[in-house]
């Protein structure tokens, strides 16, 4: 199993060059490229993103880190248009043109929430096929992300696509091989299920992207394993259960946000050993 991590946190304290160079010398094996938080005008998603793309995947090569997944930016909301007219959906096909170039075999793209009422299932299904062109075109396919929604009144968290048979299901009724599941383990506690018991419900080859993150239960906290409370012993043994083939993804970015940039090396270093840690677990 290789370990990668998304590189939002890190980017945004000292760019996409110098994130590059500090992850590998941490020793991760590959990033999950962060394509969304990122201005209008940002090289990222903005007119020039082909150019960076291309000076990304350069910086990748001559260090030796792969990028094997995506993360596309998520401002897209119910009702606006499902073409290129649209900002928030041109910014997410360049996200996957550019995913390609860094050599991406997927991308991670949030379903759309929807209003009170509405189907849920149908509108991202047509959400969902209208990139399937995009996939095809540039040889790579979408991971769709267990979610949650927030309901401030009541104090607690709804979830979308949020048991192992729903989020199997919308990819089965994509019916595409450009089609594959993410599994954030955090949004699972939050959602109602033990991430350990979600990742068992799978079926098998449908998994294939993780957001690897520890949580409290009550947040969205985004922190280093062992940091909160989720099983880690039976999140591994689930993984190897299923016959999981992916990568062991860090999305850690609130607790890395905290970190100060001079000891951004030695904590992303801690961060790897814990990941080597979870690898031994599946692979023990």
């Amino acid at each position: 199993m290789k370990l990668a991590i998304e590189t939002y946190a890190i980017r945004e304290k000292v760019g996409d060059e110098q994130a590059i160079r500090h992850i590998k010398a941490a020793g991760f094996d590959g990033i999950d490229y962060s394509f969304y938080y990122t201005p209008d005008d940002s090289p990222i998603t903005g007119a020039g993103y082909l150019e960076h793309a291309k000076a990304v995947r350069a910086c990748l090569d001559e260090v030796g880190l792969a990028c094997h997944q995506a993360h596309a930016p998520f401002r897209f909301v119910w009702g606006e248009t499902m073409d290129e007219s649209e900002p928030h959906y041109l910014e997410i096909v360049r996200a996957i043109e550019a995913a390609a170039v860094l050599g991406a075999e997927q991308i991670v793209i949030h379903s759309i929430r929807p209003p009170k009422e509405q189907d849920t299932v149908d509108y991202n299904l047509k959400w969902y096929r209208s990139f399937e062109p995009y996939c095809k075109k540039y040889g790579i396919r979408v991971a769709v992300e267990n979610l949650f929604m927030r309901d401030k009144k009541r104090g607690c968290f709804k979830g979308r696509f949020a048991t192992p048979e729903t989020l199997c299901e919308i990819v089965r009724l994509l019916d595409s091989p450009y089609f594959v599941a993410c599994i954030d383990v955090g949004h699972a506690a939050l959602t109602g299920m033990e991430p350990e018991d979600f990742i068992a419900g799978m079926e098998r080859g449908v998994l294939k992207a993780l957001h690897i993150q520890d949580t409290d239960y009550r947040d969205d906290r985004h922190v280093l394993p062992y940091m909160a409370d989720l099983n880690w012993d039976g999140i591994m043994s689930a993984l190897r259960g299923i016959g999981y083939d992916g990568e062991l993804t860090f999305e850690i970015f609130h607790f890395l946000e905290r970190v100060p940039t001079a000891l951004l090396p030695e904590t992303l270093r801690y961060a790897a050993a814990v990941g080597r840690h979870l690898i031994g677990k599946f692979e023990e």
